[in-house]
């Protein structure tokens, strides 16, 4: 789990992209284009349907002249070439007008029901131009420049899972279309590349009704969809646990699987591995991306045919194999430590073909994942400490850099939510949001170390609330040895770029990842995949690592490019004024994002801010006016400037028969999960009066009890007395745990409807948890380049020499060309 190791894993078999287009070819989907209208300038609407045999989608965009301002493939940009949506069925007129208005809107605005993606892209203006030119004038483009670039379109939001209203991933039944992990976002990517070459070659056709041309499925071949991703995916491997280990231990069965296959000299599978090792030589050797941390292809391309040569000696059963061991894992345990890490993976990608139907059995069944992080806060110390070695030991043996090396902060940005990360003494204040697994274990050790065996863990962490986290991935992780990569984020000389491939690549399926200091990546999505008109005969095997020629032409370019202004928008802090009678549907991961940032805004610790995010969704789930509650909070504790004052931590004391909790005049919302475990702990199977003191309740009393339930604990109000309970261990803990486990599944399959005023009230305030956008921060970003000015003082991440004389692997989409066309826009 060494991030060098996880950032070079292949796309395989496995891998999003093609899972999505191997399912999509077995079941004969069909895609058909029911509209498309534009004017010269490229503004208009398109409309496609999407047949499978479990139903129809629709896909709906619409397109836009490309502008110059807050042009920019990052996050902070809000000019976009195409916005569209994915919606479940056939979409009703109601469904498009509604996204159509929406859509623009982004963060505020909100989906219609069965929409499962939002999405974004931009157009890569140099080459779509040279297309667009080229096919106007009935000539095929240069071949060579399309490949080069790779795309007409480059991704720039892929939204889904419960975000702006959307459908929540988990509520997507089994056998539909789109229920497995990111098919929806990959059949998004897929349409996009369809629009791309539809459009192109429609402008063509406005430009040159005479003499235009389509493109040349020889050329065509070259396009896929561009996509870039920086450092907002290093904190969604640090986040998401259980989905990472899901993917990376279903990639080490299937290569397990593969090497124990009974292979022996002379079988005709050899043929088939030295055939797909030939393919993937050629394809590494001549391709032109340009790698710099990540191994090249040159490289690449001789290592495998070091395994080559290992492979056809096993062939000829001239390998030596120790006890036990087949053909293909004797050849493994030879090459593992001779060929980079990308060739070894590579040579796995290979091995899992071989028997291709099993990985296809994989995906459709075992690529599901709870990410719930549950703890039972009675859980003895004893028993605490062996989960932690277990879990995170390789994290209390890490080799830690020194102090002051390891400030390194991962926050956000209020400029439109941007991850970023950089030396903490450059943005005092930011919130972490990356858990600090090596120094939270080790304190975590030694607090255990002090403690009683049998003392619960409850009762620590309501001493020391910051250990919370790092106590629930501990417990609930236990079994997912692949979840958390082996590394300290903190430190100051992590490479992110390598947990930021981890995801494009082997996750989600990316070819020709382009690395850049460090932090960004720039590949392709379907690089070489079928178009819609090839489906029927195209093969899932039989589209990935083609080498494919491109014919060079001399073509007079379209001039130099500017840079795009960017003026980002900065998050509010304060909530616009809606209309009392107007409500919305919330889903459970906008309710996670936005209680997360909220949280932090008011200063709830790292480590203990996400169980305080999880306590306020159980008391949304328990009560709807929770979210008032929380609003007043916010308004009660920010000033105008969105800070608020220190947290503190709810104090325990005993007392006659029970215990009184002090809150320090806090709000529940913000201290409850606290009172979960100091509550549990003390709890036994006679009643436990319990007092709270000085503590707002904030519309989440309801939530206390649900949040209880979900540990086995009764909780119930002493009559006659407003702050006194009785708690208790239930008799049936499992009926119980249910009561939250049937809210919980509510919420993530019909959401909660609320007034849109109390949701926004918490939504706005909430941004103050995000860092304000300064100079210095905008150089924390992934790109660097387009924000740093020479002579600027310069992020201690980087050496200026090192950014000046750097290449931005950016191709073109994020440079602007104005449009000569003297056509008029018709919107």
């Amino acid at each position: 789990m060494d991030p060098r190791s996880l950032g070079a894993l292949q796309p395989s078999r496995l891998s999003a992209s093609r899972s999505f287009l191997a399912k999509m070819l077995r079941e004969e989907w069909r895609i058909r284009r029911d509209a498309l209208e534009l004017d010269a300038r490229g503004n208009g609407a398109a409309r496609y349907t999407i047949e499978t045999p479990a139903g129809s989608i629709t896909y709906a965009a619409w397109l836009s002249e490309p502008q110059g301002v807050n042009r920019t493939g990052r996050i902070i940009g809000s000019s976009w070439d195409m916005i569209g949506t994915l919606i479940d069925g056939i979409a009703s007129d109601e469904q498009i007008a509604t996204s159509a208005s929406e859509l623009p809107k982004l963060y505020e605005g909100r989906a219609p029901e069965g929409t499962l993606i939002w999405m974004r892209s931009n157009q890569s203006l140099r080459l779509f131009k040279h297309v667009r030119d080229s096919l106007a004038a009935g000539q095929q483009p240069d071949a060579a420049e399309v490949k080069r670039v790779g795309y007409l379109m480059r991704n720039t939001g892929l939204d889904g899972n419960g975000t702006f209203g959307s459908v929540s991933f988990p509520a997507i039944p089994p056998g539909h279309p789109l229920a497995l992990s990111y098919h929806a976002q990959m059949l998004s990517a897929y349409l996009m590349r369809e629009l791309s070459v539809d459009v192109v070659e429609e402008l063509a056709r406005l430009d040159a009704p005479d003499t235009a041309v389509r493109l040349a499925p020889e050329v065509r071949q070259h396009i896929g969809v561009g996509n870039g991703s920086a450092l907002g995916l290093v904190m969604f491997v640090y986040n998401r646990p259980a989905l990472i280990h899901t993917y990376v231990s279903l990639t080490v069965e299937a290569v397990r699987h593969a090497l124990e296959l009974p292979i022996e000299a002379g079988d005709a599978r050899f043929d088939q591995l030295e055939a797909l090792l030939n393919r993937a030589i050629q394809y590494r050797a001549l391709e032109d991306t340009e790698y710099r941390v990540f191994t090249n292809g040159k490289q690449l391309a001789a290592d495998l045919r070091r395994i080559r040569a290992t492979v056809r000696a096993a062939r000829r059963g001239e390998i030596t194999r120790l006890s036990g061991e087949t053909a293909l894992i004797a050849v493994h345990r030879f090459v593992s430590g001779r060929v980079s890490p990308e060739a070894l993976s590579t040579f796995n990608t290979l091995l899992i073909e071989l028997d291709p139907d099993f990985a296809d059995a994989l995906v459709q069944e075992r690529l599901n994942f709870d990410e719930a992080l549950d703890l039972d806060p009675r859980t003895p110390a004893c028993e605490m400490r062996e989960a932690l070695l277990d879990t995170l030991g390789w994290a209390l043996a890490l080799p830690l850099n020194d102090a002051e090396h390891r400030d390194r902060v991962w926050y956000q940005s209020r400029a439109a939510e941007e991850p970023r990360s950089g030396p903490a003494e450059e943005v005092p204040g930011a919130h972490e949001v990356i858990p600090n697994y090596p120094s939270r274990a080790r304190e975590l050790l030694d607090v255990l170390d002090s403690a009683e065996a049998e003392t619960p863990i409850g009762e620590i962490i309501a001493a020391h609330p910051s250990l919370e986290h790092v106590a629930r991935s501990a417990v609930a992780l236990r079994a997912m040895p692949y979840a958390i990569p082996h590394a300290d984020p903190h430190d100051i000389d992590f490479v992110p770029v390598w947990l930021v491939r981890l995801m494009n690549a082997c996750i989600h399926g990316l070819d020709r990842t382009e690395d850049f200091l460090n932090r960004s990546v720039l590949g392709l999505i379907y690089d070489g995949a079928p178009f819609r008109d090839e489906l029927a005969a195209a093969h899932a095997d039989g589209w990935w690592w083609q080498y494919r020629p491109a014919e060079v032409k001399r073509t007079e370019g379209p001039g130099e490019p500017s840079s795009p202004t960017l003026t980002p928008k900065v998050s509010a802090i304060v909530a616009p004024r809606h209309d009392a009678a107007e409500r919305i549907t919330m889903k459970f991961r906008e309710l996670r994002l936005a209680s997360g940032r909220a949280m932090q805004a008011l200063n709830v610790p790292e480590g203990s801010w996400h169980g305080a995010r999880d306590f306020f969704i159980t008391a949304v789930m328990a009560n709807t006016q929770a979210i008032a509650g929380f609003a007043a909070a916010l308004a009660r504790e920010l000033d105008e400037e969105g800070n608020a004052p220190s947290w503190r931590a709810p104090v325990a004391s005993p007392a006659a028969g029970g215990l009184i909790i002090k809150g320090h005049g806090a709000s529940l919302h913000t201290v409850g999960h606290v009172l979960v475990h100091q509550i549990a702990a003390a709890a036994s199977n006679s009643e436990v009066v319990v007092r709270l003191s000085d503590l707002k309740v904030d519309g989440a009393a309801a939530g206390l009890a649900l949040a209880l339930a979900r540990v086995g604990i009764e909780w119930s109000p002493t009559e006659g007395d407003a702050s006194e309970y009785r708690a208790r261990r239930a008799e049936d803990p499992a009926a119980i745990r249910s009561l939250y486990e049937e809210a919980f599944t509510a919420l993530l399959v019909d959401g909660i409807e609320v007034p849109a005023q109390q949701w926004w009230d918490v939504y706005y305030p909430g941004n103050a948890g995000l860092y304000p956008d300064t100079p210095l921060s905008r150089q924390h970003t992934g790109t660097v380049k387009d924000v740093y000015v020479p002579g600027q003082q310069l992020t201690r991440l980087f050496d200026p020499a090192e950014v000046e004389n750097s290449t931005d692997p950016n191709r073109d989409t994020d440079h602007f060309i104005p449009l000569t066309t003297a056509q008029p826009a018709s919107v």
